[in-house]
């Protein structure tokens, strides 16, 4: 049973390690992100590469971020 975990386990790694990574202009023009460039422009720095995954989460956190 703990070689099928652990190739479970390598599996995604691999695949977040396959993850394509875009630069924040990148992301800033795609479709995607069409309707909340806004919000991603202020979450993202200059020069640092992102994954759509890790884009979509900084949003989400910010979108369910508590009001001050």
């Amino acid at each position: 049973m703990t070689k099928k975990k652990k190739a479970v386990e390598t599996v995604s790694e691999t695949t977040r390690a396959a993850e394509n990574r875009f630069s924040k202009e990148q992301l800033l023009m795609s479709e995607r992100f069409r309707d909340r460039r806004d919000i991603a422009d202020a979450l993202l720095d200059d020069g640092v590469l992102y994954t759509v995954r890790d884009v979509e989460q900084k949003v989400e956190n910010y979108m369910k971020g508590k009001v001050k």
